[in-house]
């Protein structure tokens, strides 16, 4: 382990825009983490600082300054957390942290209880099963949709709002860079995620007692992810407790409680990118696929085109999660009887040969690099007349 301390440089809080920034030295790194909301005041705290910087640190073997008071139970778990993620990734180093004085975190005041929300399936189902606990609907900007892409942030935004509106739930919209800070030391979608999402709730501590982070995958498909049912709680205090919700309940039996809701049905948000639903990529036609098994496709109007078997067949199965989502929509539509034809397509998606599978997906590999240079060639020419 290299004892280099990652140097925190400048803070500066309460700017005039109401952001939150902190300037951190890495080696030959230097990145402003940037943190603004327009609905709760944020609050800075040695455990958001901790959260957000302990992986990153762990790449490069760095210290991580407290330099006084933190959680004494979120000091404790750190050394859970480095052994859980180091067997994840072995490459990642276990650090020290300097200077931390174990404190007994007390409660601020406020009792309410959030829900991160993006108005996907996993998160919808939490917020319905909880929904006379949670007091507020929690979405950041700048994780799953780039700050730049402001089309996309609008209609997220809108949908929030109106769910919390119709349900009564208070809406905190968050947006910050941290994903691009973290980019460089770990994968966000495979392994930064959750604790992005716990240093977000480190910084509304004051206000929460509980927060849920919805999960992606059952029990008994579990492998190194990022929001784990067993990392999520680790980054909890005395006062503030993370909970990894729903891996008890699959994907279709989540979609199933969806249906019982219009609301949920008319405000899903599948793709990640655009002003709606495709209904034409992967993400889009997986959901579909669920809500065909459980009978409530005809009811739901959140995507652009009906399902096409022709996108079905698109699929393939390179891994352990998207064959466990094949192999529980097969046994959905086998018990339901519905929809012989997808379930024929679904069945050719997860008998098809490795071979195969391999071939389909060089070829559109080489598609999209020819896509990005035709049109630069053309460019070219252009010029050159």
């Amino acid at each position: 382990m290299n004892s280099h301390p990652l140097h925190i440089v400048t803070t500066a809080c309460d700017t005039e825009d109401g952001s939150l920034q902190l300037e951190l030295q890495m080696r030959q790194r230097r990145h402003r983490v940037c943190f603004k909301s327009d609905d709760v005041l944020l609050t800075p705290s040695r455990e958001a600082f901790l959260t957000l910087t302990l992986f990153a640190a762990m790449r490069e073997g760095l210290t991580v300054p407290a330099d006084g008071p933190v959680s004494r139970r979120l000091l404790d778990a750190t050394e859970r957390i480095m052994e859980l993620v180091r067997s994840w990734d072995p490459s990642l180093h276990r650090v020290a942290i300097r200077g931390a004085v174990p404190t007994e975190t007390k409660p601020a005041g406020e009792d309410r209880v959030g829900v991160f929300f993006s108005a996907g399936v996993d998160s919808f189902h939490t917020l319905l099963t909880h929904r006379d606990e949670i007091t507020d609907l929690l979405f950041v900007h700048g994780f799953d949709v780039e700050l730049g892409d402001h089309a996309s942030r609008s209609r997220a935004s809108k949908i929030v709002r109106a769910v919390g509106t119709s349900l009564g739930k208070n809406v905190i919209e968050i947006e910050t860079n941290l994903r691009s800070f973290l980019r460089p030391s770990v994968s966000y979608t495979r392994l930064g995620h959750g604790a992005a999402l716990a240093s977000i709730g480190h910084l509304l501590a004051p206000l929460f007692r509980r927060i849920y982070i919805a999960s992606s995958y059952t029990y008994d498909v579990l492998f190194p992810w990022g929001s784990h049912p067993e990392l999520d709680p680790l980054w909890s205090t005395e006062t503030l407790q993370f909970v990894h919700d729903g891996c008890d309940v699959t994907r279709v039996e989540k979609v199933a409680r969806l249906a019982e809701s219009d609301l949920a049905l008319q405000s899903l948000r599948v793709c990640l990118g655009g002003r709606s639903n495709c209904g034409r990529c992967e993400k889009c036609v997986r959901t579909m696929i669920n809500l065909v098994a459980v009978g409530a496709m005809d009811c739901c109007r959140s995507f652009d085109v009906p399902l096409d078997l022709r996108n079905v067949r698109k699929i393939l199965v390179e891994d352990i999660h998207t064959g466990a989502f094949v192999t529980e929509n097969l046994r959905a539509l086998e018990q339901s009887g519905r929809d012989p034809q997808l379930y024929e397509a679904l069945k050719e998606v997860m008998h098809r040969p490795l071979w195969r599978t391999k071939m389909l997906k060089f070829g559109r590999k080489l598609r999209r690099k020819a896509g990005k240079w035709l049109p630069r060639r053309r460019e070219k020419q252009l010029r050159s007349v």
